[in-house]
C-alpha cells in the first residue's frame, strides 16, 4: 500500500470533458483506512456539475494486483484493477460487474504536489476520452 501514499491528503482538481470543452472542478480526498490495508478515495464535482463517488483501493495478495471498487451518486458499481505505477502513471481498468475492462482511469504524476486524472471507456475497440483533470495537493506539504 505503500505505492499509493502518494495521493494521502486532500486535493482540487480542474479540468474539461473532451467532447464539450466544458470545464470541469472537484475535490478529492484520499485516507487510510482499516489499519492501512486500504485507501478511501472520495471525489466530489464542485457546482455545477453534481457527481459524488467514493472508491476503496487495496491490494489483491492472490491475484498480485490493485483492487478498487466504485460506488457513486447515480448508483452505479464499478470494479478495477491495476498492476502498479509505470513510471509516473498508474492506470486502473475495469467497469460495471460482468462487463470489466471497458474502462479506464489514468493518474499521472506531474510536477510537484500534482497529478493528472484521465477517464475513458471502450467503443468498438477503441479507447474514448471523457475528461482529464490535473490535481493540486491542497496542503502545504509538496509530495
Amino acid at each position: 500500500m505503500s505505492e499509493l501514499e502518494y495521493f494521502q491528503g486532500q486535493w482540487e482538481c480542474s479540468g474539461k470533458f473532451t467532447r464539450s470543452g466544458a470545464s470541469i472542478e472537484a475535490h478529492l480526498q484520499f485516507e487510510s483506512i482499516l489499519d492501512g490495508k486500504f485507501v478511501l478515495f472520495r471525489h466530489d464535482d464542485k457546482p455545477p456539475h453534481s457527481y459524488h463517488a467514493w472508491a476503496e483501493w487495496g491490494w489483491d495478495e492472490a491475484g498480485k494486483q490493485f483492487v478498487s471498487s466504485v460506488q457513486d451518486s447515480a448508483g452505479g458499481l464499478r470494479l478495477f484493477h491495476a498492476t502498479g505505477w509505470d513510471g509516473d502513471r498508474l492506470q486502473w481498468e475495469g467497469g460495471t460487474p460482468g462487463q470489466t475492462g471497458t474502462q479506464r482511469f489514468l493518474f499521472e504524476k506531474v510536477p510537484a504536489g500534482q497529478f493528472r486524472v484521465s477517464y475513458s471507456y471502450q467503443k468498438d475497440g477503441a479507447w474514448v476520452s471523457v475528461d482529464s483533470s490535473t490535481c493540486t495537493h491542497s496542503e502545504v506539504e509538496k509530495r
